[in-house]
């Protein structure tokens, strides 16, 4: 999965006064950020409260764990109705919603097909057989599954049918601490795990939060500069993404986004998709089942069902197209961003410059001037951002990041770059959701 990560819109001196904590979940990081903390906040009071309610997530949702609710049911071969939690059964219910809503293209119940393929176990190198896809599938669709309310139930029609909610857990556990944060008072702040992310209210000085989507290309260059940098409050974004999990067979790429229609990969997914809504929970989902249905489709649904989306697709020359709409359309990409600013910057440099050597008495006073001028615009539009001193907050592309003077910032790229070394580049791999989970599809 590609990061979405949060960069600070103050100086220095304001990022002291939030309180983040960062920490390990559900096979990947966390970050939880709090614009202007109470007395009574500290990190270790904030990451109890998290961690514990992290735990309670898991403990309903973790396939990892043969105790949680979701492995019981995947355990069971009973056709009737099985007890289950509230918040398990709300995030079944959003999960056959989203189901229906794509025509298919989510499905929760596909794991018999990614471990076919071999992305949930790896070292698998081989196309399966026909008829090991056909028996596969016969354990696969979400319209096996029913969920209730009251009381809050499962039942499957098809005793072999598996649950993974890892493409829609992450995302309502984004939801859950966000609301566990307002219901105690403290209403500005970012929760990201995995990617996964939603910001509260606007901060104490009144600035929205912005979130980064990285692009495709970060995982192939270092210093890639963020594709959008979207102002958010009370929002949330998820992104998914699938070039870097994939494998090659007699000149065949095959990827891990699984169509459970066919059962067999998607032949040219887009790079990543990003999807911003009210909700974590369904913006995680959307976002994996629009990998599946591509760019056009995706499109069409967003607009329907009014979201904002936002293409990464990877071209034969490795060059990145992207297409949009809502938010991110109307978002300045940064990379534009950067370009206009250098040429802006060149035209002042070249002003500047025609000016001063008409004042200058020599060469050499010309050389010292143009040698104090250091022309910006290449950190993908955070130069054209600044802090409220007037100065760039974080010079992302000159200034390596254990470098940064920006603690928040350099905090966030620091843990999303361990938990992509940490997993080989995909944090899904490891997941304690599930292998693979919410970009498999």
């Amino acid at each position: 999965m590609l990061s979405v990560f949060c960069l600070s819109c103050g100086n220095a001196a304001q990022a002291v006064d939030r309180l983040q904590i960062i920490g390990e979940t559900m096979g990947t990081y966390y970050a939880v950020t709090i614009d202007s903390p109470g007395e009574l906040d500290t990190e270790p009071a904030l990451r109890d409260l998290v961690e514990t309610r992290l735990n309670e997530i898991n403990a309903q949702m973790s396939t990892w764990d043969d105790s949680s609710e979701i492995s019981k049911f995947n355990q069971s071969d009973s056709t009737d109705w099985v007890p289950v939690s509230e918040e398990f059964a709300t995030v079944v219910q959003e999960a056959v919603r989203i189901h229906k809503l794509t025509d298919g293209a989510f499905d929760p119940t596909v794991s018999p097909l990614i471990d076919l393929w071999g992305f949930g176990k790896p070292g698998r190198t081989a196309v399966p057989e026909q008829s090991a896809i056909d028996r596969a599938l016969k354990s696969v669709g979400m319209n096996r599954i029913e969920v209730r309310m009251d009381p809050p139930a499962l039942r499957k029609s098809v005793p072999t049918v598996q649950l993974n909610l890892s493409a829609i857990a992450k995302g309502y556990a984004v939801d859950a601490l966000a609301k566990l944060l307002t219901t105690t008072g403290r209403r500005s702040f970012v929760v990201d795990i995995g990617g996964e992310t939603r910001a509260g209210a606007a901060k104490a000085s009144g600035d929205e939060w912005r979130i980064g989507v990285e692009s495709p290309e970060a995982g192939l260059r270092q210093n890639e500069p963020p594709q959008r940098i979207v102002s958010i409050t009370d929002a949330s974004i998820a992104t998914s993404g699938d070039y870097r999990n994939a494998y090659v067979v007699d000149g065949v790429r095959y990827s891990h986004t699984i169509d459970p229609a066919t059962g067999y990969p998607v032949k040219f997914p887009p790079a990543s998709v990003s999807v911003m809504a009210e909700s974590c929970m369904t913006a995680d989902a959307l976002a994996t089942a629009m990998m599946v249905l591509g760019c056009e489709r995706g499109i069409t649904l967003a607009e329907q069902l009014k979201v904002s989306v936002m293409f990464q697709t990877q071209q034969s020359d490795g060059t990145i197209v992207e297409e949009a709409v809502g938010r991110f359309a109307v978002e300045v990409p940064p990379k534009e961003n950067a370009s206009a600013a250098a040429r802006s910057d060149s035209r002042v440099v070249f002003v500047a410059a025609a000016v001063l050597f008409l004042l200058a008495v020599g060469g050499m006073a010309i050389g010292v001037i143009v040698s104090r001028r250091e022309i910006k615009g290449s950190c993908g539009g955070l130069a054209s951002m600044p802090g409220n001193d007037g100065k760039s907050i974080c010079e992302l592309c000159t200034i390596p990041r254990d470098e940064c003077v920006n603690e928040e910032l350099r905090m966030q790229m620091n843990s999303s770059s361990h938990a992509r070394d940490d997993s080989g580049d995909v944090t899904e791999d490891r997941s304690s959701m599930a292998a693979n989970g919410d970009s498999a599809q």
